[in-house]
């Protein structure tokens, strides 16, 4: 019998985390890669595995998180689009299906990872956006957050901001920016890859800076110690979304534009960043 190949899937999806324990597949939990998986083996009629660009926590979201997989010749990419959304639980939508290069990995050929964190301050409330908006009473110094943020760009040992499994702490990132409207503020982080709880570890500090509880300068000490940075506070997870993982092909442009249609329709009111 002659083997049938199979063809290599990418796919740019977007999730709801408030009511799932994780990007990644756990025993006994309902994660979205769990939830990805149980819908395609329920429409091929065989095991399939999903390889994800990224994990998230509980909690944290996603516009454009991208996930591979295998699968037989068969249905148009359109059509299979449209028969898992059909079946996928209404917090997680498959937004875009490309073919992808044999041996594809979103995890290994990703570029950059992009973040965002929404803070909305002051006592304001948005009860559309709580479950994906950190709401705070007080009110933050965007301009001692802003320039805290530029503190923590570099090419360095992040030891201080996460944990890795394999102890590897060094990282890129290319940018931290902080933008303000009103009384909502965004954190977006730019990096090659992130160690957990990183991303929520800038927030944190860049609360505890905006609060005036620390000094925009006092970030480079904390940089550079061995310890976690503020006992390894982190901000809560339900502000946080992954909107975007760059790769350097040019088929990226299918990714890019699902998150900038989602950030898009999403964020009104928001200046550009």
């Amino acid at each position: 019998m002659i083997a049938v190949a199979h063809r290599a899937v990418r796919a740019v999806i977007e999730y709801d985390g408030t009511a799932f324990a994780g990007s990644q597949v756990q025993r006994n939990a309902r994660t979205v890669q769990g939830e990805l998986e149980k819908a395609l083996n329920r429409l091929i009629g065989e095991r399939t595995r999903v390889h994800l660009a990224g994990r998230t926590d509980a909690g944290v979201h996603a516009t454009g998180q991208v996930a591979a997989f295998r699968l037989p010749p068969g249905e148009g990419l359109s059509r299979l689009r449209e028969r898992l959304n059909a079946v996928l639980p209404q917090d997680l939508v498959v937004r875009a299906l490309s073919p992808a290069p044999q041996g594809f990995d979103p995890r290994r050929d990703a570029r950059w990872r992009v973040y965002r964190y929404r803070i909305l301050m002051n006592g304001a409330r948005r009860p559309l956006d709580r479950h994906r908006t950190l709401e705070i009473d007080d009110r933050l110094d965007v301009s001692a957050m802003r320039e805290a943020a530029a503190r923590m760009v570099g090419h360095r040992d992040y030891a201080a901001l996460g944990t890795d499994a394999n102890g590897r702490t060094v990282r890129h990132l290319a940018e931290v920016r902080v933008t303000g409207h009103g009384n909502l503020i965004e954190v977006r982080v730019t990096a090659n890859a992130f160690l957990r709880r990183m991303v929520r570890s800038i927030v944190a500090i860049l609360m505890a800076v905006g609060l005036g509880r620390l000094a925009p300068e006092a970030v480079d000490r904390l940089l550079a110690e061995p310890r976690r940075a503020l006992h390894g506070q982190a901000a809560p997870p339900h502000g946080l979304t992954l909107e975007r993982v760059v790769y350097e092909s040019a088929d990226n442009r299918t990714n890019d534009a699902a998150a900038r249609s989602s950030a898009a329709g999403d964020n009104e009111g928001k200046p550009e960043s």
